[in-house]
């Protein structure tokens, strides 16, 4: 199993740069231009990136008090949080969706493919209620996600650590560090989102790097946990900086 698939949300990134255009933070082009960055092309069944940001803009419901974008990621250990046996649960990747607010309580699930030619954008509708997300804060996702790291660093270190020369496998992430991190981040951010976030690549890029740079499946058990937090750090930080956003709007 490829750990990147686990652990990598372009998503994530997505999510925030939509937020920021919707709220009037970022520009269209400079939205496209960060999305290609993320996936290559983008398309929408048969239609242009520009059709699907435009029926973005027209379902969102910008002063909705829930975040109106919301990311959902899902794995080993963690359901998605959609209806189940529902069409947009049915298309469900690894990737994950984005659940968008819409007026009246609907919401609208966009769910992408990712392939080596882009990205495809497939959007469904759900009237019913959607399963409660975690609403973690970005303080709680960090607590948890830095105590995982740190248990699964001392099972590590206490077992002798890995089989080539990685003594300290948090030390050894630096290039992936920064993929994980490309294209950045939009304007507005909060800086506990931002935090978040990098603690997240940092984490991600430390379970890819023991497992499948160093090719050392040894500790799998004690990597494979931190999944969820790394998932869960993610989505706590898209509906921080999602709501900022939002209470900058409202400011006028």
């Amino acid at each position: 199993m490829h750990t990147r698939a686990e652990v990598y949300s372009p998503l994530q990134n997505t999510a925030v740069w939509l937020a920021a255009w919707l709220y009037n933070v970022e520009s269209a082009d400079e939205t496209v231009a960060a999305l290609t960055d993320l996936g290559g092309p983008h398309t929408y069944g048969s239609l242009p990136l520009s059709q699907l940001l435009y029926d973005v803009r027209s379902a969102a419901d910008l002063e909705s008090p829930e975040p109106v974008m919301r990311l959902v990621l899902w794995g080993p250990g963690q359901a998605a949080r959609l209806r189940a046996g529902s069409p947009a649960m049915e298309a469900l990747t690894q990737a994950g969706a984005l659940v968008l607010r819409g007026g009246r309580g609907l919401n609208h699930i966009l769910v992408p493919e990712y392939s080596g030619g882009g990205v495809d954008w497939r959007w469904f509708e759900d009237p019913e209620p959607l399963p409660e997300p975690e609403w973690l804060t970005p303080g709680e996702a960090d607590r948890l996600l830095s105590q995982a790291t740190d248990q699964a660093a001392m099972l590590i270190e206490a077992a002798g650590g890995t089989s080539r020369d990685l003594p300290n496998p948090r030390l050894a992430v630096g290039t992936l560090a920064d993929f994980y991190d490309t294209p950045g981040l939009p304007a507005g951010v909060t800086p506990r989102a931002a935090k978040l976030f990098a603690r997240a690549d940092r984490v991600a890029a430390t379970i890819e790097t023991v497992t499948d740079r160093l090719d050392d499946h040894s500790f799998d058990p004690h990597l494979f946990a931190l999944w969820r937090h790394v998932r869960s750090a993610r989505m706590a930080g898209v509906a921080d900086a999602v709501v900022d956003y939002r209470r900058e709007y409202m400011r006028g």
